[in-house]
């Protein structure tokens, strides 16, 4: 009888590893045992305590319940591919108390997903970054959300930021257009700006930060540093899929067949992908398709006819 519990117990938990698509470090988080123990009980080596597969499995039910939000205010039941690994990545994050970095192309939701997982957590605050930002700039705007003014050295502002979000019981801190903060390209300069959040999420504060790809391209220009090798979650998220254009085109109302919404879907990844094919609908149903294809993809007036 004991053999078929914990055999149940197994089978349970790889289901979850398996539609969570979770590694074996994120099962470690999840169910805070160690990396050895996790790597022995999913081969089936573990020789341990018999209430370890069951601690396991009632762990990680309970972020597989956790993880399933019900649909976020305003967003529809359909998300792209992109976007939905967008909001998986920042559950995650927001569950295990992670740092996490998430990039991709302009256009595929990054922002627009992640505004409204900071609205459905009222616990999560979201920051937009500036392009010049240096490091006390980044430390001010951290004050700016716990309402502090800005005084004293750099290290004072920053303990007063992190006690105070702490205080506040913010669980985790979005950052979009992390990109604009490695804009300059000194190594010591990106390293300084993004200690900043290291140290939020050394206080027991989530951070995940979401940017274009040239973010990710700054992080490997630095290489493995203190900051960079305490990432516990990275994806590069793809463009979004013709497919999905044509359906998203359709629910805002024009037919996809037509020439014109074709001829917008296939420039629309080059030019700014959902958000492109939001304001050509949005101005087609105005002026009439044609006139909306040259005036968003076309300011100069050249393009091909349909």
């Amino acid at each position: 009888m004991a053999e078929t519990a914990q055999s149940g117990a197994l089978r349970e938990i790889m289901g979850i590893i398996a539609e969570k698509q979770l590694s074996n470090s994120m099962v470690a988080r999840i169910t805070g045992k160690s990396a050895s123990t996790v790597s022995q009980v999913l081969n089936g080596k573990y020789q341990g305590r018999p209430e370890v597969l069951g601690e396991m499995r009632a762990a990680l039910e309970k972020f597989e319940e956790q993880s399933e939000k019900p649909p976020l205010p305003g967003l529809s039941a359909w998300l792209t591919d992109g976007e939905k690994l967008i909001n998986g990545i920042l559950n995650l994050t927001y569950q295990t108390n992670g740092f996490s970095a998430v990039v991709g192309p302009s256009g595929i939701g990054k922002t627009y997903t992640s505004k409204l997982f900071a609205e459905a957590h009222p616990d999560t605050a979201y920051i937009r970054c500036a392009d010049g930002m240096c490091q006390g700039d980044v430390v001010n705007m951290l004050l700016e959300i716990v309402g502090l003014p800005a005084y004293g050295t750099k290290t004072q502002r920053m303990r007063r930021a992190v006690a105070a979000m702490r205080e506040s019981g913010l669980r985790m801190l979005l950052v979009d257009e992390a990109d604009l903060l490695v804009t300059d390209g000194s190594k010591p300069a990106i390293l300084r700006k993004i200690s900043v959040f290291r140290e939020i999420k050394e206080a027991g504060i989530g951070v995940a930060m979401i940017g274009l790809e040239s973010f990710d391209d700054a992080l490997r220009l630095v290489g493995e540093t203190y900051v960079t090798s305490r990432l516990d979650y990275f994806r590069r998220v793809r463009d979004t899929a013709a497919e999905e254009l044509a359906y998203f085109v359709s629910k805002l109302g024009i037919d996809p067949e037509t020439p014109e919404a074709r001829h917008a879907i296939s420039l629309a990844p080059k030019r700014g992908s959902l958000r492109l094919i939001e304001k050509f609908a949005q101005t087609a149903n105005i002026i009439g398709l044609r006139e909306a294809l040259a005036v968003i993809f076309n300011a100069t007036g050249h393009i091909k006819e349909v």
